[in-house]
């Protein structure tokens, strides 16, 4: 079993599944008609029908017809010209992208109806709206949600719409990530930075040595003293790894699952046997047992400020998206480490939000007005506008050369050098991404709270693939 760094999985496999993803999501669409038929059937006869899905596939049918909309974002009228919906994966970034539209939108001229969505709630709002006739003319979200909407023909090509010189300015992880069956689907304005938030001051005063390069990053021995260090100097849990959000460790994780010798699936197979469950895999998880007996991490902790507003930590395992909590509330004394060698070298991850314009903007005739949000999004301001924002890393290599926390020396300069170096380890890419997520979210979440790694990867492994056997999207 071998980790690809920079490309997931390679082209020749992602067409072997893409066929069978698209089968898939088309047959859960007809699932969705048939709810949707049944639902009507019992209204006729007076009987209240209460599935949430259907139900919220009648209030957007509904609020079509009346010429409104206020579900989840701003209230909408019918579409004209010079409007466009966008649904949002909310996030972080939720306010940014607000004000960013709204200045779009005095600049441009143009009406941008914005709604945000939690990730899970926005991918089956994407699954229903071919049913329900209401898919938005652009979507925001993790770039690994994009190919099961292109292969149930919801994402419209961007080939002919992206100059030479755009997309010669832009990171290759971009283009990687924005690449799909031979196609360019996706834009983005950043790419993720993942390394280890170390507090300055408490790691000189425990006179622990600070890497600044990957290159040079503590092995295990030399983490564990540090920790160890860190612990007899007073601070109470040296380690926190966003014990209350789990499932954010799906990514965060990963880089420590790979320098174990892990990953979360068997990347020839698209199947998680043999690897999620493997002694790689389950010696990275059964080290956060191991972390929570010598008391480095407090398991309990329900809390996101252990490090940068309690400052019972020193080191923090989150990527870029806590820039701003860290460096207001620390300054100076907040720093980017690299994760440590685990044993098989050192890891980061990438991959990011991406913005996509779906086909339903060719059908209401708004194609063009997405294409000039998604272009104007690349404009530096912008690009500058929301990593100023997050700590990411800027998507064209011409704003990234200008950023000064992202230059040699700088504080995260480390971002930058990890992505330029093809270290980077991608989430796997395939169909079965949401259930492997939730798998891992609930997995995670189970061994903080005290049970056994093995256990539970293997329960995991079987149930996950049970999913994936059943609805084809394996290659074995």
């Amino acid at each position: 079993m071998s980790l690809s760094k920079k490309g997931g999985v390679h082209d020749s496999l992602q067409n072997c599944y893409a066929k069978k993803a698209m089968r898939q999501l088309w047959k859960k669409v007809m699932v969705c008609v048939s709810v949707f038929v049944f639902a009507t059937a019992m209204t006729g006869c007076g009987k209240k029908v209460t599935d949430p899905v259907t139900t919220t596939a009648q209030s957007e049918a509904e609020s079509k017809e009346t010429g409104s909309n206020e579900i989840g974002g701003k209230e909408t009228s019918v579409k004209e010209a010079g409007s466009i919906k966008v649904w949002v994966s909310s996030g972080a970034e939720d306010d940014t992208y607000r004000e960013m539209f709204k200045k779009m939108e005095t600049e441009m001229n143009i009406v941008i109806n914005d709604e945000y969505y939690p990730k899970d709630e926005l991918d089956s709002k994407m699954q229903v709206a071919p049913v329900v006739g209401d898919a938005p003319d652009m979507i925001i979200a993790d770039y690994l949600q994009i190919p099961s909407y292109y292969e149930a023909g919801m994402i419209e090509l961007l080939d002919d719409r992206m100059t030479t010189d755009m997309k010669s300015d832009l990171l290759q992880s971009i283009v990687d990530e924005s690449t799909y069956d031979g196609h360019l689907i996706t834009t983005a304005q950043f790419d993720s930075g993942m390394a280890l938030w170390a507090n300055k001051s408490m790691l000189e005063a425990a006179d622990i040595r600070i890497p600044t390069s990957y290159k040079e990053a503590w092995d295990k021995a030399e983490f564990e003293d540090a920790l160890a260090k860190l612990k007899a100097n007073g601070v109470k849990y040296p380690l926190y790894i966003r014990q209350n959000k789990p499932s954010s460790l799906y990514f965060t994780y990963m880089p420590i699952v790979a320098s174990f010798g892990g990953d979360y699936i068997n990347r020839d197979t698209m199947l998680t046997e043999g690897v999620l469950d493997s002694e790689e895999t389950i010696a990275a998880y059964s080290y956060i047992t191991w972390l929570e007996e010598q008391g480095y991490i407090n398991g309990a902790a329900d809390y996101e400020d252990a490090f940068y507003g309690r400052k019972e930590s020193a080191l923090a395992l989150l990527g870029h998206w806590k820039y701003k909590d860290h460096v207001t509330n620390l300054g100076d004394d907040a720093i980017l480490v690299p994760i440590p060698d685990f044993g098989h070298g050192v890891y980061t991850c990438s991959g990011s939000v991406v913005w996509a314009m779906t086909t339903a903007a060719t059908k209401n005739g708004t194609a063009d007005a997405v294409w000039s949000v998604m272009d104007e999004g690349l404009k530096p301001e912008y690009i500058n506008q929301i990593t100023d924002f997050n700590g990411a890393i800027p998507s064209r290599k011409s704003v990234l050369d200008s950023k000064e926390e992202l230059k040699k020396g700088e504080r995260l300069y480390l971002y930058r050098e990890q992505l330029e170096a093809g270290i980077s380890v991608l989430r796997p890419l395939t169909p079965a991404h949401m259930t492997i997520y939730s798998a891992m979210e609930a997995a995670a979440s189970d061994i903080i709270g005290g049970a056994d790694a093995a256990e539970v990867l293997k329960d995991t492994s079987k149930s996950i693939d049970d999913i994936i056997v059943e609805n084809g999207w394996s290659l074995k």
